[in-house]
């Protein structure tokens, strides 16, 4: 239980990894869903009472798990986090600190309270442990990605779409986008995930065919003046022979 636990529901999404969730180290008080088949292994883990189990069949796809959380949460406030979470942290004066967990719900607080008075239903923090990304005279960003690993949500009808497979979050953003014409990004502050190096997880279905074909269904819903595949959060450039957790550059003036 946390402090803003009557206003915010904090879930880390988990499959696969009972006893590996190196999330936890930034928010301990955060629920854990989980498919009601290993839910066993979790509780003996991490406790029961940090254990929420889901119907087998509602879990093994990253987009209905989302949406299976976002229909059950108990808040109308949601913190969707990934379980292989390595840091939370931001720069200053050139120097880096992580966030500790009663940080984080100050974050998490100030950061509903703000996406609130600017009519956002969607908030979130940088993808990248960069002191070159965060201007320090630049503090938001209402039309940068928001994506899978760390998203906050003032709970709509929208949800995520199974059909763009791994690019379900870029989908989901970009459709709130379009529906709000905004979200939010802290840019002060950054995630950073163990993505693809560790069993379980989305790591256990995701293949190179996969990934190009969440490209390709972005490329098709989006177009190519908007999509553009290109770079890679850790591996080869999108044109080598690696493209899982490549990035995809949105072409919306002021990103």
């Amino acid at each position: 239980m946390h402090r803003l636990a009557d206003q915010v529901h904090i879930a880390i999404m988990s499959y696969g990894r009972a006893g590996d969730i190196t999330t936890l180290k930034f928010a301990p008080y955060a629920s854990i869903w989980v498919p009601e088949s290993q839910g066993a292994a979790y509780s003996d883990a991490h406790g029961s009472d940090h254990v929420i189990t889901i119907p087998d069949h509602m879990d093994g796809d990253v987009a209905k798990k989302r949406n299976a959380i976002m229909d059950a949460c108990p808040t109308p406030r949601l913190v969707l986090l990934d379980d292989d979470i390595v840091n939370l942290g931001y720069f200053e004066a050139g120097l880096h600190f992580d966030i500790t967990p009663e940080y984080l719900l100050t974050i998490i607080e100030r950061h509903f309270d703000l996406a609130d008075q600017l009519g956002v239903a969607l908030w979130g923090v940088n993808q990248n442990k960069d002191p070159l990304i965060h201007y320090t005279y630049r503090p938001f960003s209402l039309l940068a990605p928001i994506l899978g690993p760390f998203s906050a949500h003032i709970l709509t009808d929208l949800r995520y779409d199974p059909y763009m497979i791994h690019k379900s979050d870029y989908d989901f953003w970009l459709r709130t986008i379009n529906k709000y014409r905004k979200t939010l990004r802290a840019n002060k502050y950054h995630y950073l995930s163990d993505h693809g190096k560790k069993k379980g997880g989305n790591s256990s279905i995701r293949t190179m065919a996969r990934e190009k074909e969440g490209i390709n269904r972005l490329l098709t819903r989006y177009g190519k003046r908007l999509i553009r595949p290109g770079g890679s959060a850790g591996g080869k450039s999108a044109t080598g022979e690696n493209i899982l957790n490549t990035r995809i550059q949105i072409n919306i003036p002021g990103t």
